[in-house]
């Protein structure tokens, strides 16, 4: 994905002398990969530390409610911490936090390890101080993974805008490849974490804890600053930068768009797999006569999901080789495009019978031909996501001394529209079964199609380069 670095270094090298193509920061082939690796393990580490709590917790304590609560602080310190380490790093460094975020993880981890040593058998039945230690030790530990992703994501963002200036192509290399390690990295842990606890129980947060150190050693040794000291003078400023910057209109106007995509992924990623399961004899007296709501076993439903997940990386990787060519605006309204073709196939096919014994065999080239029309409306959605965020790299690139506060509002809009996205999903899925899936779909592609569609018209998908270099005034 950015093998052609050299390539582009040299397109920088022709530049007139105070543009960015002489920066004494060029992109460097060592230090994308370099960052880009480290947020793979870090997100790896991150989600296998998830699964083996979440089996820690799940067998002592019978309150889903409670091992819910105490998992989901993590977005607590992730959505406060994100804006205002994106604006610090703005005149501080990205380095200082893409270093101290693994440092935290690793803390965190042993958090979650002492725990677990200290009450392997806790009496979860009577609230006593061991039960309340319990709990705090590891939700102290959940609140500091939250606050590592809270550092990383946004110093990573904006390292990655930072030195991709100039380079349209190069940071679409650079931006869909942290995408696809974000998204990747959960398919991999998965079953990575699955093996480590059946294997290791909770001493597994020792493998945790080395694969944080690993990412520490990889951007110690191939991180270099992107921030310029006089760069880092000139833009100090308040440390709410990171929520002063939604007034701008080009931001303020684009995150309908981002946030709705991004509800509508969390609500498909969570709720999809979990209707497919739902007993079929429950299923039918809920919403009878709907295909995709029921019946499926958890290896069938997981297999589903997980295949649509690796086409959408796929198709991600696709829309890389030729995106250049093509307005932001326009990626997106294809992908938007995409994502009314599968809402209409998926609501066809459940429309088909109750069961899969009602549609096979008589009408199985009907449904291999919509799951292809399926297929092929993930394909053009996969697009939205990568361009994107290279509007808001576009966008932060523009604002020069708040690249870090842009790039900050990345976390917030994905961990809040996710959220958000499952539980109103939730809402219309009660409602109306996968039928009501789909039709929440609908209301947030609408959204984001109008949010587009403004972008477009006042051309801010557009956006040039600034004509002076980072170390300009």
């Amino acid at each position: 994905m950015i093998s052609d670095v050299s390539k582009d270094n040299k397109e920088h090298a022709s530049g007139p002398p105070g543009t960015v193509e002489q920066s004494r920061f060029p992109v460097q082939r060592f230090s994308l990969i370099a960052a880009i690796l480290s947020t793979l393990l870090i997100r790896i580490a991150g989600r296998t530390s998830f699964v083996i709590l979440g089996f820690y917790l799940g067998e002592r304590f019978a309150s889903a409610t409670l091992v819910a609560l105490v998992l989901e602080a993590f977005y607590i310190t992730e959505l406060l911490l994100s804006p205002v380490v994106g604006s610090l790093s703005d005149h501080a460094g990205r380095r200082p936090f893409l270093l101290f975020s693994p440092i935290m993880a690793t803390i965190a981890t042993l958090c979650f390890l002492l725990a677990s040593r200290l009450y392997p058998h806790p009496n979860v039945h009577v609230l006593n101080v061991h039960l309340v230690l319990l709990l705090v030790i590891i939700l102290f530990g959940r609140l500091l993974e939250g606050a590592t992703t809270g550092m990383n994501v946004p110093a990573t963002l904006g390292y990655l805008t930072d030195i991709t200036i100039g380079s349209e192509r190069l940071r679409m290399r650079a931006v869909t490849a942290f995408e696809v390690v974000t998204v990747g990295a959960i398919g991999l842990a998965i079953p990575f974490a699955g093996k480590v606890s059946s294997t290791l129980d909770t001493w597994g947060f020792l493998v945790v804890a080395a694969l944080y150190m690993l990412a520490l050693l990889i951007i110690f040794l191939g991180v270099r600053e992107s921030v310029e000291i006089q760069e880092r003078t000139t833009s100090r400023r308040s440390f709410l930068e990171g929520f002063k910057v939604l007034r701008y209109r080009r931001i303020s106007t684009f995150l309908p768009a981002w946030f709705s995509v991004n509800a509508l992924v969390g609500a498909w990623a969570v709720l999809i797999t979990i209707m497919l399961a739902y007993p079929k004899h429950a299923a039918a007296l809920r919403h009878p006569g709907q295909l995709l709501y029921g019946g499926f076993s958890k290896m069938e439903s997981s297999l589903w999901v997980g295949g649509f997940a690796l086409l959408f990386l796929c198709g991600m990787g696709i829309w890389m080789l030729f995106v250049a060519r093509f307005r932001r605006s326009t990626v997106m309204l294809i992908g938007l495009v995409g994502l009314g073709i599968a809402i209409s196939a998926l609501t066809v096919i459940n429309g088909l019978g109750e069961t899969m014994g009602d549609v096979v065999p008589d009408q199985s080239t009907v449904v291999l031909i919509l799951l292809g029309i399926v297929a092929l409306g993930v394909l053009l959605l996969s697009g939205f996501t990568p361009v994107a965020l290279m509007q808001m790299s576009a966008i932060a690139e523009s604002m020069r001394g708040k690249r870090g506060a842009v790039m900050g509002l990345y976390s917030v809009v994905l961990a809040i529209g996710q959220l958000i996205g499952t539980s109103l999903g939730g809402l219309f899925v009660d409602w109306h079964g996968f039928y009501g899936l789909m039709q929440f779909s609908l209301l947030m592609g609408v959204c984001s199609f109008l949010s587009v569609l403004y972008m477009r018209y006042h051309r801010d998908d557009l956006l040039q380069p600034p004509k002076k270099g980072l170390l300009s005034k």
